[in-house]
């Protein structure tokens, strides 16, 4: 089989598994029948993705891009990296008046400090995972089948597409049975039938994946992208824990539907820090 059957193979399989799994998961757990379908194919994603390296003779390790010494090192640096990167954006929806610190962790450390290590963790869970299959599989295989701009262009769009899976309209949790994840997985894309409402948060997911992709590129190491990603991802998580929304702000219109954080705002904003890293490391190589 050709490396491009082996890479479809491997998406395919992940959706048919995960769309098969999902009828019985959700009878056991009884969770969001949504959560439960895309849960699952990114578990059978997990579990196919070591054999599926295997078959395309990728070293899983160096050959995505993880370096085999200094692991620790670049994931704490591009962590903070990550977590830093986002505080102009914090800041300013504070400022506005966007956000306002919830004063309930004022008086409560215990679920300050829990819901500070569960952003932790969900970032880091989210950075492997997506990351490993994003910029790592997807990203380098493609290069390999394609060129590279081709390749990136293509991570990205599939990376910002895939955050809005969601529930079509009038689908029924009450007549769930063995095929309704397949027939989620076919009309989950119903957020882009009214792109009005999406195209924000969908531009701002892109811009952070073009980021991303280029961070793997220059580096050719995915540790980077797992950092910076897991730092994002807590960063955000922690900022909507800690603070309220305030809908009627005039900048909330620089926000997005997808998480009310994201937006046009972020996304000037992480095009902007690209270009700056993009020269910052390209005088540097040249000296």
């Amino acid at each position: 089989m050709s490396r491009a059957g082996i890479l479809i193979a491997y998406i395919f399989g992940s959706c048919l598994l995960g769309c098969l799994a999902a009828y019985p998961v959700y009878r056991v757990l009884g969770a969001d029948f949504d959560s439960v379908v895309s849960r699952s194919i990114l578990a059978f994603a997990v579990i196919l993705f070591y054999p599926t390296c295997k078959a395309l003779n990728h070293n899983i390790l160096e050959s995505l891009g993880f370096p085999s010494t200094g692991r620790t090192n670049v994931i704490i640096k591009a962590w903070l990296i990550g977590i830093a990167s986002l505080i102009p954006i914090s800041l300013f929806f504070l400022l506005c008046d966007y956000r306002a610190w919830n004063p309930f962790y004022s008086h409560e450390l215990l679920s300050l400090l829990m819901t500070i290590f569960s952003a932790i963790v969900s970032g880091l869970i989210i950075g492997i995972i997506e990351e490993s299959f994003f910029r790592g599989l997807l990203q380098t295989e493609l290069t390999n089948i394609l060129n590279t701009t081709s390749s990136i262009i293509i991570v990205c769009l599939i990376y910002s597409s895939v955050h809005f899976l969601e529930l079509p309209e009038g689908f029924s949790t009450q007549s769930i049975q063995w095929n309704s994840g397949f027939t989620f997985l076919l009309s989950s894309f119903s957020a882009f039938s009214q792109p009005s409402l999406i195209w924000d948060s969908w531009i701002a997911l892109f811009a952070a994946g073009l980021f991303l992709s280029i961070v793997r590129l220059r580096t050719n190491n995915i540790l980077w992208c797992i950092g910076i990603h897991a730092g994002w991802v807590a960063h955000i998580k922690i900022i909507k824990a800690f603070t309220d929304r305030n809908n009627e702000a005039a900048c909330s219109s620089l926000t997005g539907s997808y998480d009310k954080y994201i937006g046009e705002l972020s996304t000037a904003w992480v095009i902007l820090l690209l270009v700056a890293w993009v020269m910052y490391r390209s005088r540097a190589l040249n000296h």
